[in-house]
């Protein structure tokens, strides 16, 4: 060491830090042993030769268990329950005659655990009542017709206007509803919706047994508790040849165009079967209205129906 180094205070200070620090990660087993020609003033390369060991941190285990789980000899799955598809499609296989379908035993009210819905707002859709038989066979009915414009806001104002009460009508609210679901609730009635003829669907729809039933899936999110399938199959077991509270609502895809075309009413549905446990839950229904569409005296509606069917 220099004559300056020893006497400048600042070194000093300096030289006594660094020997303290060695000194404690010494008695840590963190320090590697110093080379002899180690001095305060090589920085640079031989400064690098000290180096300060961080002993690797222990593997940590996760700390969040469930003792009820742990004590089960066979571990619950959580994956989705599987489902035959046809090649890449969404499409279950369902023989072409419904009939081969067997019916299932739904579950009476009392012995179901249905997931209840939020209570809906005074101008949601879930709120409000129709008169389906009016809507679909009123006289201004809309069996077999084509709405005058796209989407489903135009079919449930609609719906609204041909149908509702009216005080329900002058309360003057704008109606509220969900346009990215597959199925719409009314307080006493559902909306099925179903696309046809798009490459882009996640799942595949057909119509069997010559238009006089289509298959239906749920979202991703229903399952066999949740409530609207249950309102589904309530009101699908409860309907007769002549009366039913779900409306089929259906569109094609254009392929010239490059767009859907507006929802037509293809009328009301009755339960046919289902397979439970699926995902996406598969339905087949029936449709009550299907002679009076493949016989109605307008042949434009004839004509739409043919095509929807052969799709």
């Amino acid at each position: 060491m220099s004559n300056t180094e020893a006497t400048n205070p600042y070194v000093a200070l300096r030289e006594a830090k660094i020997a303290r620090n060695e000194a404690r990660l010494a008695q840590l087993g963190l320090l590697r042993p110093t080379p002899a020609n180690y001095s305060i003033g090589g920085l640079g390369a031989e400064t690098k030769a000290t180096k300060r060991l961080v002993a690797p941190k222990p593997a940590r285990e996760p700390t969040r268990r469930s003792t009820r789980l742990s004590q089960q000899t066979d571990q619950p799955s959580y994956r989705e329950l599987a489902f035959p598809y046809e090649g890449n499609r969404k499409r279950p296989i369902i023989a072409a005659d419904a009939n081969a379908i067997s019916e299932v035993h739904i579950p009476t009210p009392s012995a179901a655990v249905v997931r209840q819905p939020s209570t809906p707002a005074s101008n949601s859709v879930r709120s409000i009542d129709i008169n389906v038989d009016k809507l679909v066979m009123g006289e201004h009915g809309l069996l077999g017709r084509m709405t005058e414009q796209p989407g489903k806001e135009y079919v449930i104002n609609k719906a609204f206007e041909l149908a509702s009460s009216m005080e329900d009508q002058q309360s003057g609210t704008r109606l509220s509803f969900n346009k990215y679901c597959g199925v719409q609730e009314w307080n006493n009635a559902v909306f099925l919706w179903v696309n046809l003829g798009s490459k882009d669907n996640t799942v595949v729809n057909d119509f069997l047994d010559d238009g006089k039933q289509i298959t239906w899936f749920g979202g991703s999110r229903m399952y066999d508790d949740s409530s609207v399938i249950h309102k589904l199959l309530t009101l699908g077991k409860a309907a007769s040849e002549k009366a039913s509270n779900i409306v089929l609502w259906v569109r094609r895809y254009d392929a010239d165009l490059k767009k859907f075309t507006p929802y037509i009413c293809l009328g009301r549905l009755s339960y046919h079967s289902h397979q439970p446990g699926s995902h996406p839950l598969a339905f087949v229904w029936t449709l009550i209205d299907a002679e009076l569409l493949k016989n109605h005296s307008d042949p434009a509606v004839k004509e739409e129906y043919e095509t929807l069917i052969r799709l």
